[in-house]
């Protein structure tokens, strides 16, 4: 009987081994799947400046947001200016007037959100995206397509401006 439980005892020894290193390496391989963003230093671009600034609509309807600007010049051709990702939310690159660049971003406080007593109801609610970028709060990383490849490049020192209060009517009371 000796035999057969040294037998077993190797066996558990064996199969928890194999286990152990079969996590280890799955948690590796999760870990570079969730980091495939390499920040690039030098850009085909130049980004002057940038600044972000809130605003609020007059009316409860109009809502508020926050829009970040990047003034980028010498923009080659086969660049292709993607998404912004700021404040832990990204929105595609817009342009304003060249060389301004704008991400807009809209406050959608619990638009569209599912609250039921039923569970099954509420897991239609889409979860919020999470950036993945660690970024302070005066640091956005533009992402840009350049000969089909995707490139990030982090903007510092965002310069916040005064809150945009638009009026909460018409011009000369024109509806």
């Amino acid at each position: 009987m000796k035999i057969s439980i040294k037998k077993y005892n190797f066996l558990a020894l064996f199969m928890s081994t194999i286990i152990l290193l079969s996590i280890t390496t799955g948690c590796g391989t999760c870990k570079m799947e969730k980091e495939p963003f390499v920040l690039t230093q030098n850009t085909p671009f130049t980004v002057k400046n940038s600044y972000c600034q809130k605003w609020v609509a007059g009316i409860k309807e109009g809502g508020s947001g926050l829009n970040i600007y990047a003034i980028i010049n010498d923009i080659p051709e086969g660049v292709t200016l993607k998404e912004f990702y700021f404040r832990g939310k990204s929105v595609d690159v817009k342009t304003s007037k060249d060389p301004i660049f704008v991400g807009y971003y809209k406050d959608d406080i619990n638009k569209g959100v599912i609250m039921d007593n039923n569970p099954t109801n509420e897991a239609a609610n889409i979860p919020p995206e999470i950036s993945p970028f660690k970024l302070e709060n005066n640091e956005a990383v533009l992402s840009y397509d350049y000969n089909n490849k995707v490139y990030y490049h982090k903007i510092l020192n965002i310069e916040e401006k005064q809150i945009i209060a638009y009026p909460s009517m018409a011009p000369d009371n024109k509806l």
